[in-house]
């Protein structure tokens, strides 16, 4: 009998410990704010044309994080928000990468123009 009653008070109070931690936690507005300053980021530097695969990814998964976040499930919803500003920060230094090789590659054409215009001015003197 008092097996039975201390495994009785036992369920109660992992109940209540349980419930009081699904109470306790907050929806991650937070998150989801910097999450989505992350996307503007990325996308002001161009990633919807260097990484549209990681920005659409990003999107997708901010949007859910929002729906679950909806729905109470604050654990989940955090999570995947932060998932998705990992992709946006991706999109992100993916874009600048591409920006920066783009003008690695202008700078090299107008040193190689220079070089052939140089060549020129000297076999002519």
């Amino acid at each position: 009998m008092d097996k039975l009653r201390t495994t009785g008070r036992c369920l109660i109070i992992l109940t209540f410990l349980l419930v009081g931690a699904c109470a306790s936690t907050k929806p991650p507005t937070q998150e989801l704010a910097k999450t989505e300053a992350a996307l503007n980021q990325a996308e002001q530097v161009g990633a919807k044309e260097y990484a549209p695969l990681e920005i659409r990814e990003a999107r997708k998964k901010l949007q859910r994080a929002k729906e679950l976040s909806e729905e109470k499930k604050y654990e989940k919803a955090r999570r995947l928000a932060e998932r998705a500003e990992v992709d946006a920060e991706l999109a992100e230094a993916k874009a600048l990468s591409e920006k920066a090789q783009n003008a690695v590659q202008q700078l090299r054409e107008s040193i190689k123009m220079l070089k052939q215009e140089i060549q020129r001015k000297q076999q002519n003197q």
